[in-house]
């Protein structure tokens, strides 16, 4: 009995070490994945502040401002010009004002030969490209073609930067001044003279604000000149006829302009003519009535 418990214990012992060996080795595992796991996330982003830290620092980059003007010519028949001139007016109607604005339009009367039309638009520079194919889409379903294509460009960053400066220069004058007037206090011809002040100089700021604006639809709206021309005048016999009709028109307006003049030119020339005849008939009655008594 006395060697039964000793043996029993120590049994119950090594029981109780072998069942407590494995949990710390199931708990010791994770700790370490997971201080593994926060090493990790905490050296990674230090290393890539250090790699971007060694990078040069981006510069921005302003791209330059345009304001683009083009001017197209075509060659159509005659008899097309009018049509392809109202196809193009409508497509610009089509995209609205926001996107396309008319600004002149011009047709030309008369022989087909002198035939010419013109027609000035406003178009967004983001599609003014597209538009010109469409232009030059239409011309050619017209059955005529290009005659000469021109596109300019003038840039203008350096004047919007400039009067971007100048507006907040005056906006900073203006706001000193009017606080000055405010708070001052003096005779009443420095007061005048102050509000003088803060009236030209809020003039000056509008005037600047207007011209960022008008800076910003140049570069916004590209303008477009477009010109029509006939290509050759029809030779039908009718058109012939008609030219054939109309000079003999012109030649007796002519005729009746020139008969017009002389019958003019002869009645006011009447009156001096009587008035110069009256005395040489005097004079030629009594030379004849010298002859007939020295006759006698």
């Amino acid at each position: 009995m006395r060697l039964i418990a000793p043996i029993a214990i120590a049994a119950t012992l090594a029981a109780c070490s072998e069942a407590g060996g494995p949990g710390q080795h199931g708990q010791t595992a994770p700790s370490e994945v997971v201080s593994d796991s926060v090493d990790t996330e905490m050296t990674t982003p230090q290393s890539a502040a250090a790699g971007q830290a060694g990078a040069p620092p981006k510069l921005p980059i302003s791209l330059p401002k345009l304001t683009y003007a083009y001017a197209l010519s075509y060659l159509l028949p005659g008899d097309k010009i009018a049509a392809t001139q109202d196809a193009h007016r409508d497509m610009c109607e089509e995209m609205g004002p926001a996107r396309c604005q008319l600004l002149a339009l011009e047709r030309g009367i008369g022989e087909e030969q002198a035939a010419r039309a013109m027609l000035k638009l406003r178009v967004a520079t983001a599609e003014a490209r597209r538009f010109q194919v469409l232009l030059d889409h239409d011309v050619t379903e017209a059955g005529g073609r290009t005659e000469n294509a021109k596109i300019a460009t003038d840039e203008v960053s350096k004047q919007m930067v400039d009067t971007e400066a100048r507006i907040r220069q005056r906006e900073l004058l203006v706001a000193r001044l009017t606080e000055t007037l405010r708070n001052r206090k003096g005779r009443p011809a420095e007061r005048v003279d102050a509000e003088r002040s803060v009236t030209q100089a809020q003039e000056e700021l509008d005037q600047a604000r207007s011209w960022l604006g008008e800076l910003k639809g140049r570069v916004a709206m590209s303008e477009f000149d477009i010109r029509y021309g006939a290509i050759a005048p029809s030779a039908t016999a009718q058109g012939l006829g008609a030219r054939l009709g109309e000079a003999a028109q012109g030649s007796g307006a002519v005729f009746l302009i020139g008969l017009n003049a002389l019958l003019s030119l002869l009645i006011y020339l009447l009156p001096w003519a009587a008035l110069v005849a009256l005395p040489l008939l005097v004079l030629r009655a009594l030379r004849k009535r010298r002859i007939a008594i020295g006759q006698a």
